[in-house]
């Protein structure tokens, strides 16, 4: 039996200001599969991570998340199935700047019964989750997670970034540029640890990256310039 597709992609058009910055005749993601895209600034890959979760609606074009139509899905439903399915590490991290560190790693099982219900699964409470999650990504002082965001290193927020967005066990996992305030150690154990925590959970990954090393880690790699027609006009990100 073939694989279901996490991700499928038929024609897909975006415009901006009078520019096409996105045009993919194609593009599959297998449910299950880890996979890095990379290219130059310019080339689409965070504009396509924000279509990929329905922040940013396509022009036109086929685009079918998990199952789901996000072209013809309302805003409303777009929002809740985000939260519901869609685990995201932004490029510029949007964490909530009144909330702790811990309320923001938490804060998923807030916003979607789902994955409230997924955490409760495993026996624990998302606080616990949240602290073996950040044990994972090398950060082993739990009372620092009571701090105000803004107290802490720009690595310790991209790795709460990352734990908010593994709670409660997504589906889909878009992490952009997750490591990139990192030391090279640190940042072999957040692929290390964004694989593995897919592939024990059966959720797909799709990571942007410009470091070499994180290559051994994923089922393969993605080059912006093979899949986006228009890659160097992107006036977006």
């Amino acid at each position: 039996m073939d694989k279901q597709l996490a991700v499928d992609i038929d024609s897909l058009t975006l415009e901006f200001a009078g520019n096409q910055c996105l045009n993919i005749p194609s593009l599959t993601v297998e449910q299950g599969e880890t996979v890095l895209f990379f290219g130059e600034n310019g080339s689409g890959k965070t504009t396509l991570m924000k279509v990929l979760s329905g922040l940013i609606r396509c022009n036109s074009g086929r685009l079918r998340v998990l199952g789901h139509d996000l072209t013809t899905m309302p805003d409303r439903q777009a929002s809740q199935f985000r939260a519901d399915y869609i685990g995201h590490v932004f490029q510029e991290l949007n964490l909530i700047p009144y909330l702790s560190a811990m309320e923001n790693i938490v804060l998923p099982c807030g916003l979607s019964n789902i994955r409230a219900d997924n955490a409760a699964s495993s026996g624990l409470t998302p606080e616990y989750e949240a602290y073996q999650l950040m044990a994972k990504l090398k950060f082993e002082d739990p009372e620092r997670l009571k701090k105000d965001i803004d107290k802490l290193s720009r690595g310790l927020q991209q790795r709460i970034a990352i734990a908010r967005a593994l709670m409660g066990k997504p589906k889909l996992v878009l992490a952009d540029e997750p490591a990139s305030a990192m030391g090279s150690y640190s940042q072999k154990v957040v692929y290390k640890l964004l694989t593995t925590w897919a592939r024990e959970n059966g959720s797909t990954l799709i990571c942007i990256s410009h470091n070499k090393d994180a290559d051994a880690f994923f089922d393969r790699r993605v080059n912006m310039k093979e899949i986006n027609e228009n890659a160097e006009f992107n006036p977006l990100w």
